[in-house]
């Protein structure tokens, strides 16, 4: 479970990371089609953030089919990847681990189980 929390937090970072880089076209995007998220602000549309986060992470495209075969409300696949938040709010926080940060760390994880299967 470890693995898979660290992996969200990565596809997290690389979200805002892109969020961040892409303000302009995602304002107009989103004036269009947005969603209400729990954080009290809104988001883009869960298709547009999972194929974003789909090309960023290519790891991903292994979990997404068991993912979308369990269930393939793409709403409930944003829910289940962290990324049902406000990314504007995220970022105004600026309490974010780095994308390098989030990637020592899965790399780091990583090592550690290795080393557990090895004992």
């Amino acid at each position: 479970m470890a693995f898979f929390e660290n992996f969200v937090s990565v596809i997290r970072q690389k979200w805002l990371d892109y969020v961040e880089s892409n303000r302009e076209w995602l304002q107009l995007q989103m004036r269009m089609t947005s969603v209400r998220t729990p954080d009290g602000g809104r988001r883009p549309s869960s298709l547009l953030i999972l194929g974003v986060v789909n090309a960023l992470e290519p790891k991903l495209g292994n979990l997404m089919v068991p993912f979308y075969q369990l269930n393939s409300d793409e709403d409930a696949l944003v829910e289940v990847l962290g990324l049902n938040f406000d990314p504007e709010m995220a970022l105004s926080n600026g309490n974010l681990p780095t994308t390098v940060e989030a990637e020592n760390e899965e790399a780091k994880m990583l090592l550690d189980a290795a080393e557990a299967d090895e004992d």
